[in-house]
Formats: C-alpha cells, sequence, structure tokens
C-alpha cells in the first residue's frame, strides 16, 4: 500500500539536512515511472549497488551536487522488507519495521564514498537477536493493531507515528556519521 500521505520522503530529507549542518541539502525530485523504469532495466546479474549508482547518475544533471546522498528500503535478516507490519503465523507480536539502506556517492566520479543500513542500536550479534528480530529497525506491537485489510495500515496513527519515530531515530543515528567530511 502507498503510504505517500506519511510524508517519509520530506522526513528522510529533514534528517539528511539535520545531520549535514552548514550544507545545502536538495531533495532530487523524479517520479514513481521513473524509478520503475530503472529497476525493470536492471539485469538479474547485476550486483545491488549498482542499481542506485545508475539511478543517481540517471537524475544528477538535474541538480549538480558535491555529495549524493541516497537512502532506499532495505530488507531484513527475513521476509520483512522497507517500511511495513508483518505477524508471523502464531506468532503473538506483530511487528512494524522501517529498515532503510544508506549510500553517499561522490558528486563528480559517483563512487560509492560511504553504505551502510540505517540502524537505530549497535550492529552486534547480541543486539541483532536481543532487538532487531525481523533484521532491522522495529518495534513489537500488540496483534490487535495487525490490521485486517492492508488499506486500514495507511489510515492508522499509530502505524504511522511508529514508523516515522524509528526512521527518525535509525537516521540520526546513522547519517552523521556517514556525513563526516
Amino acid at each position: 500500500m502507498s503510504v505517500d500521505a506519511w510524508a517519509l520522503d520530506e522526513l528522510v530529507v529533514s534528517r539528511v539536512r539535520a545531520a549535514a549542518p552548514g550544507m545545502s541539502v536538495r531533495r532530487i525530485p523524479f517520479t514513481k515511472e521513473e524509478l520503475a523504469r530503472r529497476r525493470k532495466s536492471v539485469s538479474f546479474f547485476q550486483s545491488s549497488a549498482a542499481t542506485p549508482k545508475e539511478f543517481v547518475q540517471y537524475l544528477a544533471p538535474r541538480i549538480n551536487c558535491e555529495r549524493y546522498v541516497v537512502v532506499h528500503r532495505h530488507g531484513g535478516g527475513q521476509r520483512e522488507f522497507g517500511i511495513g507490519i508483518s505477524k508471523h503465523y502464531l506468532a503473538k507480536h506483530a511487528y512494524l519495521f522501517a529498515m532503510m539502506y544508506i549510500r553517499v556517492y561522490d558528486g563528480r566520479t559517483f563512487e560509492l564514498i560511504k553504505e551502510a543500513p540505517a540502524l537505530m542500536t549497535e550492529n552486534t550479534f547480541p543486539e541483532r537477536v536481543l532487538h532487531n528480530p525481523v533484521g532491522g529497525p522495529s518495534r513489537a506491537l500488540d496483534s490487535e493493531i495487525f490490521p485486517e485489510k492492508p488499506t486500514d495500515a495507511v489510515g492508522n496513527p499509530v502505524l504511522r507515528e511508529g514508523v516515522r519515530a524509528m526512521l527518525t531515530a535509525s537516521l540520526d543515528k546513522t547519517l552523521p556519521l556517514m556525513l563526516r567530511p
């Protein structure tokens, strides 16, 4: 389901701005159709890192930047990917998750400078086992909040604010380290 009304793109841009004080931060506009076309043109044999880089190179002529910061959906260690809510069969909890990956590219050469998953905790084995059961930023919820239909999730303020809080926390923890000169 589309969660465009949750204004997550604007939230990401605001967190990049907060992590890069004194720098000009602009969002490069693109359409969902452009993104879908670029995804379809990717070969099965290409590396996953090539796709974001090629998309940045495609968008770069629109705005010339010193650095390009790409924040995109990412998969955890299980079936969850990006932003959503899941409930495994017979589980007593549902999990709200917001898993993103960050890549920073040089604005002239488009070489990858840094990359990392956006995490709220340290990326150690005990932390992953104890606090990241779905493989990334997540929060256990009472199963009663799990929506009956996917469309019910979009209008749920608890889910919206939970995703926004996790996204903010993970970006605020990860971005400053990645944007240091």
